[in-house]
């Protein structure tokens, strides 16, 4: 609780479906969870999850089991934003602090950075400006209310063949210096695996595949 992780990875290499998998693992173990999810519409994310959840193929299920799977997912302490595209940060902060208040949201994640980040446009500042407002304002939020943020941030362009660094992660460093943890999933070509680049909490860094 109170930690700020930045997971990113190249497109289409499966961030979404990583985080998902990790954030149903949590609730699960009844940690409260709300997702944010500004890139992919709830109706997508959700058939995703439900998916992911019943551990099975739903595609040509019976009626039977497929309200078996969907009754065990309703029942998950899992809540969605509704906002999509575009937000601004202030509407997003105001539905964070009210889940927190009301459903006792412990982990909330969201998807991604320069899309929740595109609401601040209009302040006058360039976008590494609104993107640090950002991270400043999920830090302190993730500080003061004892929750757990992952934030979903898109790599910079770099050549396919090199492996994700801190430094490729979009925005400024303060992206990466405000938070507590940083997850890259990366492909060498051969296998897809997990980097743990930054854990501020003991130091432990490592892969897992």
């Amino acid at each position: 609780p109170g930690e700020l992780t930045i997971f990113t990875g190249r497109t289409g290499q499966g961030k979404t479906t990583v985080v998902s998998q990790m954030s149903l693992d949590l609730a699960c173990n009844d940690v409260h969870t709300l997702w944010g999810s500004f890139e992919v519409k709830n109706e997508q994310l959700a058939t995703k999850m439900l998916q992911q959840h019943s551990q099975k193929n739903l595609k040509g299920c019976t009626d039977e089991e497929f309200d078996a799977a969907a009754d065990a997912f309703e029942a998950l302490p899992l809540w969605f934003l509704t906002y999509y595209g575009s937000t601004k940060l202030d509407s997003i902060l105001d539905a964070m602090e009210y889940a927190a208040y009301a459903y006792d949201v412990r982990h909330i994640v969201l998807d991604n950075l320069q899309f929740m980040s595109g609401g601040l446009g209009g302040r006058g500042g360039d976008m590494f400006a609104l993107l640090d407002e950002s991270i400043h304002a999920l830090r302190m939020f993730a500080s003061d209310k004892g929750v757990h943020i992952t934030l979903i941030a898109h790599p910079r362009k770099e050549d396919d063949g090199k492996l994700l660094q801190i430094s490729s992660i979009f925005g400024s460093g303060k992206v990466t210096q405000e938070s507590d943890n940083v997850v890259i999933l990366q492909d060498n070509g051969v296998y897809r695996y997990l980097d743990i680049k930054k854990n501020r909490f003991d130091g432990t860094l490592g892969i897992v595949p």
